[in-house]
């Protein structure tokens, strides 16, 4: 059995501080197109897809209380940050066991609010594949299996917006870079690269 251990965030790469100009989800008008989603449907949901990528997910861990102050803090917004009241982590294995990642999803008892990838990839992005798989997997069972339709940014494919991030990260040679998609079913999608010595962390953060 594979044992999971969460590192605190002072230390770990769970810890996602970022600014992010994205709001609780308030207005259910607004969310009549979206999807209705739950903790357990969609973890369950997101492990089956993710493993016919070859790519294992554990099941989640739940957390709540003072859990979410030491291991589910990912951004800067006090107010924000202060209305999450329960969180789940679960974490990614690629085809050969190595840890990949994880996949968090924040908010309320009753529904998340946010879903959080998180790849630490490699100095050479070896990983790129299994990036581009988890990111679409992620969007395609939180928000619609509509990007080729809609096509935002004018990009054809997740894949396509992906490579144009990285591709802009390495030649602007910045610590970290953001890429923002606004054009599928209303919502703000965040894309994060972070230059670190172990490599580039990937953090990818949908508004449910």
């Amino acid at each position: 059995m594979n044992k999971k251990t969460l590192i605190p965030v002072s230390i770990g790469i769970v810890a996602i501080l970022i600014s992010v100009s994205l709001m609780i989800p308030q207005n259910d008008e607004a969310r009549t197109e979206s999807l209705s989603i739950s903790y357990i449907d969609t973890n369950k949901e997101l492990q089956s897809a993710l493993d016919l990528q070859q790519i294992r997910m554990s099941s989640p861990l739940k957390l709540n209380g003072f859990s979410i102050e030491q291991y589910c803090k990912f951004f800067s917004d006090d107010n924000l940050q202060n209305s999450i009241e329960y969180c789940t982590s679960t974490e990614l294995l690629d085809s050969e066991g190595r840890y990949l990642g994880n996949i968090h999803m924040v908010g309320s008892p009753s529904e998340p609010w946010y879903v959080i990838g998180v790849i630490q990839a490699n100095p050479t992005i070896s990983q790129i594949d299994e990036i581009k798989n988890v990111f679409r997997i992620m969007l395609e069972a939180t928000v619609c299996e509509c990007w080729e339709e809609e096509k935002p940014g004018g990009f054809e494919t997740v894949s396509e917006w992906i490579d144009t991030a990285k591709s802009h990260h390495l030649e602007a040679k910045r610590i970290t870079s953001k890429s923002e998609i606004n054009g599928i079913a209303q919502k703000n999608i965040l894309l994060e690269i972070t230059t670190n010595t172990e490599g580039y962390l990937w953090k990818f953060i949908i508004p449910v």
